[in-house]
Formats: structure tokens, sequence, C-alpha cells
């Protein structure tokens, strides 16, 4: 196998990694799970054998969104981060395949020479345009940064545009210096939770805040009490900051 060949598929498995943890994060993993492509041609299918990897999701919510008029926007730009596109098959599974002419090749040099490289320039435009050009954080329109909210382990070493789009925020410069200190504090928090108390405090608050008001779901935690009074004022709080039916 050539370098470049190596470095492809070294990026497919990055690839594999970063969508299995995207799709678990928006809770449309169920049944998914990805075949190599030497086994999925042992299954003699119709689609997908000249593909280099292949992803079963019969059973899943990504079922729905790929075919049912979804929006696949992140999943789109998530494949393509990492040098790849996909095509269906049959309605039940995809194949990806390397983009014509993509550099694979990691890059050397400091952090801010990859923030020159293009393919972040088009990912921090993406994310700046889906945030309507204003701070996600305070809502002004001035010149905005693309934060990235978290870093992957070194062991997995993702380029600065290989993440989702929902794991980055536009921010303008003084919210992203500001956000930079409170994500440490966050992560200073969880040193206190196990592991499992972190993975439960996610879709906690994501369902939540699916019923309430961010606001007010955070209003609610605030307001709770050691007295029987507090957790009346709080319910009240959650009371009236129900989502409106749409």
């Amino acid at each position: 196998m050539q370098p470049a060949d190596i470095e492809m598929m070294r990026n497919l498995e990055r690839m594999r990694a970063a969508l299995t943890e995207w799709m678990i994060k928006e809770e449309i993993l169920g049944d998914a799970f990805f075949i190599d492509i030497e086994d999925w041609r042992a299954r003699r299918e119709s689609y997908g054998t000249d593909s280099l990897l292949v992803l079963v999701f019969d059973g899943s919510s990504l079922h729905t969104m790929m075919n049912f008029g979804g929006d696949t926007e992140e999943f789109d730009d998530l494949v393509e981060s990492f040098g790849f596109w996909y095509e269906l098959g049959h309605s039940w599974n995809m194949g990806f395949y390397p983009i014509e002419g993509y550099d694979y090749a990691r890059l050397s040099g400091s952090y801010a020479y990859k923030l020159r490289d293009p393919r972040w320039a088009k990912k921090a435009a993406l994310v700046k345009k889906r945030a309507k050009e204003k701070c996600q954080d305070c809502g002004v329109e001035e010149p905005l940064d693309a934060h990235h909210c978290y870093y992957t382990t070194m062991r997995q070493a993702y380029e600065p545009w290989e993440y989702p789009l929902s794991a980055l925020r536009a921010l303008c410069r003084t919210c992203h210096v500001r956000r930079e200190q409170t994500e440490i504090r966050l992560r200073a928090f969880a040193a206190s939770l196990t592991s499992d108390e972190l993975d439960a405090l996610r879709p906690a608050i994501g369902h939540a805040t699916y019923w309430y008001k961010t606001e007010a779901v955070f209003s609610f935690l605030s307001a709770l009490g050691p007295d029987e009074r507090h957790l009346h004022d709080a319910m009240q709080i959650l009371r009236e900051g129900k989502n409106e039916d749409d």
C-alpha cells in the first residue's frame, strides 16, 4: 500500500470514530454499525462493494433522517471534513468513497498555521453562516471567531476542520475569551462526577430543554434549596418556562 493510501485509510478510521461519537451525541445511533469492506463483499450485497467502508443503519433514527427528508447537513459536512463522500445503497446502508484529489497528509506546524488551511476557512464560514453572522453567546454582529468547544485526544489528533458543526460556536472576540475560561471551569466541575454521571447529565439536560426553555431549566436548578418552599418556587419557574407546542 502506498503512503498516500495509508494516510487515506487512517483518515477513514478517524471518520468512523467521529461519526460514531456524533451519532451517540445526537441519540440516533440505534442499531447502526460499520462493516469493513471485505466483510461487506463477503455478504454479496448489491450495492457499495466498490466503497471503502459501509454503514448499516436499519432500525436506527439515521434511517429516518436519510430516507424521509431529515436534515443531513451536519452529517454530510462531517463526512466531507475527513475527505470522503457517501452514497446510499439500499435504504438501510451507505458506502463511503474518497474525494478525488483530496490531500490526506496530516499537517505539520503550529496550530495557527493549520487555521490558515482553506478547509478550516470553509468550516469556520459555515459555522458563522449557521449562526446568521451573530455571536451565539451575546448576539452582537461583530467580527466572529469559530470556537472549538472541545478537542479530541492527542491520539485521535483531529485537524481543526475535522469536527462536527455542533462542536463549534460562532463567538465575538470578547465572548471567545470568556468562553475559554468558562469551559475550563466546567471541566474542573466534571472532575467531581463519575463517567456514568457525566453520560447521564448530557441527555438529561438535552431532554429537559426539549420541553422547557433553556433559561428556565437552569433557573429551576439554581432555585432548588433545602426547604420545601424552594422546590415549589423552582417548579413554578419550570412551569412558566415550558416551550410552546409547534
